[in-house]
């Protein structure tokens, strides 16, 4: 059977036309004023017309730019653009106005590639009979129980009352635990190097100065950490007292972090991690680190793709570090980096590299002691599917109910995670803004976080007996399984695509 040849089919698709907008000018509050006093538009102030202006689409505005100078220069003023964008997010070389044209030309591009993409898949799928997949695993259901139930903290019903999360958080959890794993599996492979004593001191001066450019810089001004960056920002992030309590004596604000990046700042991410390069060594002398190099010849990484099994997948990256090139440390620095502004050790790093592993040998030995019916492949990667994350988020959902009714205010203190609530609860810290927020709506109080808390072994074996126990009696199931059971329905999962 003969396939379509890609330039038939590219040829046979209907033709897009480029977005019509340019830009030539930029103009100053000043200029623009100076541009009106010769206009018949004079007498009417300039932030009046502006508030008009924003008003008007942008083909409208490009209609007015040729009307007289004086509207020209009102209607390349960033404020309108700002608008358009739909975005606060910032480059710090770029106006708003050049980044909105240069988003409406990528988009352009970004159609073709779609459409082409598409039409291969119909092609193809042609071609190729139907198949037979083998039937998704069937998780087993917790039992059916009487829960007596007072609303409490936000919680307005017994987490065992749904499948899915009875609360809302402000922090998408599903894609940001994907994220954090993605990165925390990159990490690893760096890991002999990065537990060197010298190696350590030197991303911490490095996080520390990102952070003193994140602190000078607007807020909506993106900044692109390196992975070493990104990896002691971590250590920083999950443990949330700490890092608010640094954040307002160091900085005297809290620095709010996301490892999602949102679809203009993956458009933007390039161009604003050379921003970042050409700022930190402007202020610190010092390589940030190497930039892309860039080969004409080189085809362009394609965005989309279509399988014939499964839905259209966006390739595009949506994590908010840079990992396309990495720093390259030396063991002996010319800069003194044994000063640590921060309340974390180096010991912390350290330890929090061992999380990864400790949590994929936990999953997988529980998953050896639960009796899931059907198909499931044995992996030592961490399940992270829908219906994986749908049961990890219920478990998450309990673990702040239990932290909602056994408070620190009535004297309890023994409310400890397992593995597997590590995975989502990591995850909802990953913007700590929103994280403090969704706390004290939902629990009462920000839930700190200690990764290895130095207690004494025996207090620590009953207190997470007390746990466990209080967690058996108030949702009848054992907490470190907990994630492998559904809540209601046939417990069969659905394949993701």
């Amino acid at each position: 059977m003969q396939y379509s040849s890609t330039s038939k089919i590219t040829k046979e698709l209907p033709k897009r036309s480029p977005p019509k907008i340019t830009w030539q000018h930029s103009w100053s509050s000043d200029e623009t004023k100076d541009g009106l006093e010769n206009s018949d538009f004079r007498t009417i102030p300039t932030e009046v017309m502006l508030d008009i202006f924003k008003y008007l689409s942008v083909h409208d505005l490009g209609n007015v730019s040729l009307t007289c100078r004086s509207f020209k220069m009102i209607a390349d003023q960033d404020e309108i653009w700002k608008l358009k964008c739909n975005s606060s997010t910032k480059l710090h070389s770029k106006s708003y106005k050049e980044i909105y044209i240069d988003w409406m030309y990528e988009k352009y591009l970004r159609n073709i590639e779609l459409e082409e993409v598409e039409a291969h898949y119909r092609e193809r799928s042609r071609h190729i009979a139907c198949g037979m997949r083998c039937g998704p695993p069937q998780y087993p259901v917790r039992p059916e129980g009487k829960h007596p139930f007072e609303s409490i903290g936000g919680f307005e019903k017994h987490p065992n009352e749904s499948q899915d999360m009875t609360i809302n958080l402000s922090v998408d959890v599903d894609k940001t635990a994907y994220e954090l794993i993605s990165l925390l599996k990159k990490a690893s492979q760096f890991q002999p190097q990065w537990r060197q004593s010298s190696i350590i001191k030197q991303m911490m001066t490095r996080y520390y100065r990102f952070m003193q450019l994140k602190a000078s810089s607007p807020n909506n001004i993106l900044l692109i950490p390196t992975l070493d960056i990104e990896i002691i920002w971590q250590t920083h992030l999950l443990r949330p007292q700490m890092y608010r309590d640094d954040c307002m004596r160091l900085f005297h604000r809290v620095i709010d972090h996301s490892l999602l990046a949102n679809e203009m700042e993956q458009f933007l991410k390039e161009q604003a991690f050379i921003d970042t390069c050409k700022l930190y060594e402007e202020r610190f002398g010092e390589q940030y680190c190497p930039l892309l190099e860039h080969n004409d010849n080189e085809p362009i990484a394609p965005k989309y793709v279509h399988p014939v099994f499964g839905s259209l997948k966006c390739l595009i990256p949506i994590y908010s570090y840079w990992d396309e090139t990495d720093f390259d440390f030396s063991s002996v620095s010319s800069v003194n980096h044994d000063d640590n502004p921060f309340s974390f050790t180096e010991a912390d790093i350290i330890l929090d590299g061992n999380w990864l592993d400790l949590c994929s040998k936990y999953m997988n030995e529980m998953i050896s002691t639960v009796p899931i019916q059907g198909y499931y492949r044995r992996s030592d990667e961490t399940d992270l599917s829908k219906a994986s994350i749908t049961r990890l988020k219920k478990s998450y959902e309990r673990f702040l109910y239990m932290a909602t009714k056994y408070s620190p205010s009535n004297g309890y203190s023994f409310v400890h995670p397992t593995y597997a609530i590590d995975i989502i609860w990591h995850s909802h810290m990953q913007e700590p803004l929103k994280y403090a927020s969704d706390c004290i709506r939902l629990v009462g109080y920000v839930i700190d976080h200690a990764p290895w808390p130095s207690v004494d072994t025996n207090k620590m074996e009953s207190s997470c007996n007390d746990t466990m126990n209080a967690w058996k009696k108030e949702f009848d199931s054992d907490m470190k399984t907990d994630h492998l059971y559904n809540t209601k329905g046939n417990g069969y999962d659905r394949w993701d695509d």
